[in-house]
Order: C-alpha cells, then structure tokens, then sequence
C-alpha cells in the first residue's frame, strides 16, 4: 500500500506564452472592441478625461496613446492586478474607488486589447500619493509557443511622473494601418459605447454610464508628421422626427408591456406582452411572464421613409431623405449592459431581434415595413453583479442563455406587435384621412358600400362631371362662381373619397390572399387524412383484441379518444371546403350551423373546461342566400376570440353564451364571453385591420401560429357580414359577461 502511494504523483496545469497571443489576437476580433476595452479599463479607474492619439498611423507600426487621469495603479495593483491573467479584482470591488462607478470589467482580461492592437506596449502609471510614476514595457512579440508563461518578465523602474495621477498606454508597432475614415468609425463607435441617457431610474441608482456624464470625456486626434487633428463630433438629432416610439418595460413582476406612440398616426396604445412558454406537447402554456428578467427597458425611434405625408408636417421630405441615407450607417437597435454598449447587436450586419428575416419570409402581406434600417434604437439591461447576462470573453456578444432567449423573444414580440398597431394607423390614415372613423360600439344609419356598388357610384360621378361641364357652358349669369367651386370642391371629396375606399379594398384583399393560401393548405390536409382513416381504426381493432395490460388499454382508449378529435375536426373543415367547390349561395340555417359548429369544437370546450349554452329565442332563422363557409369562419373567429380573451383573464371556469332570434326582419347572434373583456377606448377599433390584443408568435413559431393573432379575423368578419347588408357592433354584455358582440344579418322573405 505504501508503495502505491509513493508512485502517485500530483500535477497541475501549465500555462504556454502561446496564450497571450490567444487571449490578444485571437480573441479580440475587431479594432473597435479593442479601442473600448481600454477606454472602460480609464472609465473603471474614475477617469474623467481619456485622450485617445493616433500618431504616424495611416500605415502598420504607427503609434497609438491612451492617456487618462484616473486614479493610477500601485506598485502592487500593477504586479498583482494588471499583470495577473483573470484577475479578480474588479469581482471583489465592482464599485470604482473615487466615483463610485459600477465598473464595466469582470474577466480581467482586457488589457490584452493591447495586443491585438500593437507589438508592444509602454505602461506608465502614477497615484496622486506617489512621489514618482511606474514604468514597464512589454514586449509582446516575446509571448512564442514552446516557452512557458512565467519565465518571461519584463522589469517595473521608477520614472519621473508625466502628470498628478492617471495612466498612460503607449502601443507602438500597431499592426493595421489607421485612415481618418477607420479613425472616425472607432471614435463613432466610443460614442455609442456608452448608454445614450438614462432609460429607467434603475440604472441611475447603480451609477451607470451615460454619454452626456458630464464626469467623463473621451477626446480622438490622429497626428501625421508632428501636426495634431482633432475628431469631431459629427453626430446629428433625429430622434424629435421619428414617425413613432415605442418603449417597451418588463417590471419587477416580470411583466412586458411595449407603448406605441405616433402622432402623426394618432397612435398611443400600452400593449400587454407575453413569453407563452408551452409544453412539451405544446397545447397548454406553462409560463406566461419573463421569469428571467426584470427591469429591463427599450427605446426605439421608429421611421417609414419616402411618406412624409404620415408624419403631418412633422418632417420635411428632405429631412427624411437624410435620415434614410443615415440608416445605411448607424440604424439598428443596439444593446447596452451596465451602461456599456455590447458587441455586434445593432451593428449593420446583425439581425439580433430577427426583424430583417422575418420581413424578408412576409414580403407583400403588409405594406408597413418593419426592418433594422427603420429603427434607431436602444435596449438597456441592468445586472450589476454579472448574475444574469455574461459577456463572452471576446467581448463580443453575450452568452445565449436563458434570461439571453427570453431578452430576445420580448423584443421581437414587442416590436411585431407594434408594427400591427403602426399597419392600423396607415390603413385608416389611407382610408379618410381626417374623417371619423365607424363607430362599431352603436348601430349607424350609413349603409355599407359593395365595391361593385362603390364602383357604380364613381361611374355615375364621372358621367357627372360631363354634364356639368356643359351645364357650365349654359348657365346663366345668375349663378355665382362660388357656389359652383363649392359644388366641384364636394364631389372632387367625394370621388377621392370613394377612390381611396376601392384602393384599400384591393390592399385587403392582396393581404388576404397569404389567408387564403393557408385555407387551401388546410383543405388538402382535411382531404390527405380521409385517406388514412380506414386503415388506422383498423389497426385500432386489431389492438383491441390482444391481451393488453391495463395500461396498454388506456393508452389506446386516450388514442382512440384523440384520433376522434381530430377527424372530427378535420371533416368539419373538409365539408366547409366542399361546400366552396360549389360557388352558388343558399339560404342558411343559422340554428343548424350552430349546432354543427358546437359539435365540433365540443372536445376542445372539455379541454379548455368552457361551457357553451345557446338560448334560442326563435326558430327558423334563416338568413338571405350565403356560403355555409363564410359562417364557418364567423363562429371560429368569434369562439377563438373568446377563448383568448377567457385565457387572459385565468377563468377556472371560461363561459360563452350565444342568443340566436328575429329581430326587425334580421336574424340576430349575440356571443358573450367571460374573458377580459374589451376597454371602451379599443370599441371602436376591433374590427380594424391588424388592430389585435394578441402577443404575437415568436421568431421560431410554425407560420400558421404567426399568422394567429394578425389584427384580420374580426375584419373579415366585418367584411363578410356587411357585404350581405348585415351590421357588427359591441353591444353591452348581460350580468356575468364582460364582452358581447351584436351581430344582424337580413332574413330570407319568403
């Protein structure tokens, strides 16, 4: 045993030189994340000045200084803390000294920024105590393969101090040649780098970075034979002139919530946002909040170029022109962690939130654009202590973890839902720009226009114009000039009126086509499954008559139970399908058509423990000649509706009751619903195009989930109600209901 003992060694890890040229080179990819590196390093020093030259530059083995006046390093923090590898320093103090600034570094590798950026590097440094300044000179090049770290040093000698306090980089042999154009992007980017203004009293109580710190100046000057130029700034104000805002919060609580504000559109809307994070059977959701995040905000200007009419004289046509050769350079949404900004996101070439891929997937279905070059924006996460979101070591990107998901999905949800409430405010300022809007909360005296019938009228306004231009010809002296402007002037109204009126309704119907692809989709699905039917309930039979266990039993019993379910329902949507083969409309039962619809949905209701009684208050309600299908989608829009709305509100027990009767020769449906009802303030938009309460479907989300929740399904039901003389409006719901939708549809006269 003792001789087992003596032949057991112990070993540790060695280090090769080869790891400088790792953690330098290798690690930090782009110039300008090695530039802010070294800037934060100042910033964490409670600097307040940091004079960054470029000196003999243009071309490889220039001269690079970076000088600040912070508080300097001892001889022991050089030793033990600059010249440590993952020191922990700023783990045990990540709060500065002097100004009490949460410090950006955690890894302690960042001063191999200094690597990447030249061959060898001057250190001096000097505290405000110290008589005289510390110097050493490190020669990286000495950092081969093949030796080991340790054995190279380099020596520390005291020097003259060169100011009171502060320390100063000097990187000579820079390895990339610096043009002015180089030049200005890292001082662009050192811009950016650190928070635009405060977003939420949060980050002021940690003492987060801010551009316009009034405590902390960063200065750029290239050099060239001895004659020194500063940078400026060049920026410029866009933001006053954006076409809308939107800032998104998730509480405490880890609640989401966007707000969408545009007054040129008449939008200011708070919309609930949701994570919906669902089993793994994916039919019931398990977590509705971001439970991985709390406090975090976003800003985003929000830009349509080429349509300064939506702006209403907010902004010139000029103005826009600059601010869309602007977006080329400097658009995107970018990401900032304890004030400092964060690597690649929002950089042109990133698609972080994922708007770019998906417009590209939904060219054609809305005429809002919705990419990284319309947006200027700013997110803002506060984790002091690192527990949350953790850079890569590159410092380029954060880790991709949970909390890192859920930050994504909350944006892209966010933004997508602000999109749909931006489409609505277009299409209405398309529709009459300036006119009230329907007012679907009381039943109006205005009859609803077919196109055909709106075309018909402008036929009959042309054929007008004629007449009147000959009536001019012959009028008398009598009548005066100002009463016939005043008749022109109404019916040039009244033609663009109708014009706009015909032109949104070929949009809506462009748009509808994406729908109406999804309904051939699920036409030739619903006719696939018949073919399988047959064959699996005889597999089924033969099952039956093995010797299962008790537990094969009822798993086949739960088979048996859910293949019903779903022929049940995929023969709903096979007959709806057939019955459009056949373009002819007939009188319909609205009775029946409700008894079939309640059979069919019967096992989801049990699932989803809703009940749904119909009090019938005539019978024979037969409505004018329709498609059974148009009624098929009137009941499933309104049932989904409620069933959402009966979700939101957590119901134990969700309820929906629909009366059916005669009522001045109009058949009349009133659905009720227990959910959460509608605020009096969106009555009168539910029935708008892309108008929705919905979260919208993650970036991953199959494209049927993505098209749920659009803002079109009341529309269509609009549509197809008033097209057949019908009215829908929100009626006031009996005592246990928090929403009733009133529909009237007229009767077939015998």
């Amino acid at each position: 045993m003792a001789e087992e003992e003596k032949n057991i060694k112990e070993v540790g890890f060695t280090v090769d030189a080869g790891l400088i040229q790792r953690l330098g080179y290798e690690l930090v990819g782009r110039a300008e994340t090695a530039v802010s590196e070294l800037i934060k390093n100042a910033y964490d020093a409670d600097a307040t000045v940091v004079d960054v030259d470029f000196i003999d530059s243009y071309q490889k083995g220039g001269t690079l200084v970076i000088s600040d006046n912070g508080i300097g390093m001892t001889e022991d923090q050089l030793i033990n803390g600059f010249m440590r590898i993952s020191s922990a320093d700023k783990i045990h103090n990540p709060i500065s000294e002097r100004f009490k600034r949460t410090k950006a570094g955690r890894k302690g590798i960042g001063r191999f920024a200094t690597q990447r950026l030249g061959e060898q590097l001057t250190i001096i440094t000097q505290t405000k105590n110290a008589e005289r300044a510390l110097k050493i000179v490190i020669k990286w090049n000495e950092y081969t393969i093949d030796k080991e770290l340790g054995s190279i040093t380099f020596p520390i000698e005291e020097v003259d101090k060169e100011k009171e306090e502060g320390t100063i980089l000097i990187m000579n042999g820079l390895r990339d040649g610096w043009t002015v154009a180089a030049i200005k992007r890292v001082y662009r980017y050192v811009l950016d780098l650190f928070q635009p203004n405060y977003l939420s009293d949060r980050s002021k109580r940690h003492n987060s970075a801010i551009q316009n710190e009034a405590s902390f100046k960063v200065n750029f000057s290239q050099e060239v034979n001895g004659q020194k130029e500063f940078i400026l700034n060049e920026q410029i104000s866009i933001f006053d002139k954006a076409l809308a805002v939107f800032e998104g919060h998730i509480n405490a609580q880890h609640k989401g919530t966007v707000h969408v504000k545009s007054e040129g559109l008449h939008i200011d809307d708070i919309i609930e946002i949701e994570y919906d994070k669902k089993n793994e059977d994916g039919d019931k959701v398990i977590n509705r909040y971001y439970s991985h995040l709390q406090d975090v905000y976003f800003k985003i200007h929000y830009f349509i170029y080429q349509r300064p009419q939506y702006y209403r004289g907010g902004i010139t046509k000029l103005d826009l022109t600059s601010i869309q050769e602007l977006s080329n350079t400097a658009s995107g949404v970018r990401l900032y962690r304890n004030g400092f900004r964060v690597l690649p996101y929002g950089e042109l070439t990133d698609d972080w939130i994922g708007v770019d891929r998906r417009w590209g997937q939904q060219s054609g279905f809305v005429n809002v654009p919705l990419a990284n070059k319309n947006m200027f924006g700013f997110v803002e996460i506060t984790d002091p202590k690192g527990d949350i979101f953790e850079e890569t070591a590159s410092r380029e990107g954060l880790i991709e973890n949970e909390a890192f998901k859920q930050l994504s999905d909350f944006m892209y949800k966010s933004l997508f839902a602000a999109r749909l409430r931006i489409s609505e405010g277009v299409t209405l300022f398309k529709e009459q720009e300036g006119e009230a809007d329907d007012d679907f909360t009381q039943e109006s005296e205005e009859k609803e226009q077919s196109t055909e019938e709106k075309l018909k009228e402008l036929d009959d306004l042309v054929d007008s114009i004629d007449d009147d231009n000959q009536g001019d010809e012959n009028d008398s002296d009598n009548q005066s000039t100002e009463r016939k402007e005043e008749r022109r002037k109404k019916e040039k109204a009244k033609r663009k009126k109708l014009v706009a009126s015909i032109r949104k309704e070929i949009e809506e119907a462009s748009m509808l086509r994406v729908l109406a692809g999804m309904g051939l989709i699920i036409g030739e699905f619903s006719h696939e499954i018949k073919q399988f039917q047959p064959s699996i309930y005889g597999y089924i039979s033969q099952l039956k008559e093995e010797n299962l266990t008790e537990n094969g039993i009822v798993l086949l019993n739960g088979i048996t139970h859910n293949l019903n379910n779903l022929i049940a329902y995929t023969a709903y949507f096979n007959a709806t399908v057939s019955q459009n083969i056949n373009r002819e409309t007939e009188p319909i039962d609205v009775l029946a058509i409700l008894d079939s619809f309640q059979q069919t949905i019967a096992n989801d209701l049990s699932k989803n423990k809703i009940t749904f009684d119909v009090d019938i208050w005539d019978y024979d309600v037969i409505t004018v000649p329709m498609h059974k299908s148009e009624w098929s989608s009137i009941l499933f829009n309104l049932y989904t509706n409620a069933k959402k709305a009966i979700n939101r509100a957590q119901r134990a027990n969700g309820k929906i009751f629909v009366e059916v009767g005669i009522e001045n020769d109009n058949a009349f449906l009133n659905f009720y619903d227990n959910g959460d009802g509608i605020p009096i303030e969106n009555r009168s938009r539910v029935f708008n195009a892309f108008f929705t309460t919905s979260t919208p479907a993650g970036f991953d989300a199959p494209s049927n989930d993505r098209l749920v929740g659009s803002g079109l399904g009341l529309k269509i039901v609009k549509d197809i109600i008033t097209s057949y003389k019908g009215k829908i409006l929100i009626a006031e719901p009996t005592k246990g209901f928090a929403t009733c939708i009133k529909i009237e549809i007229p009767i077939l006269k015998q």
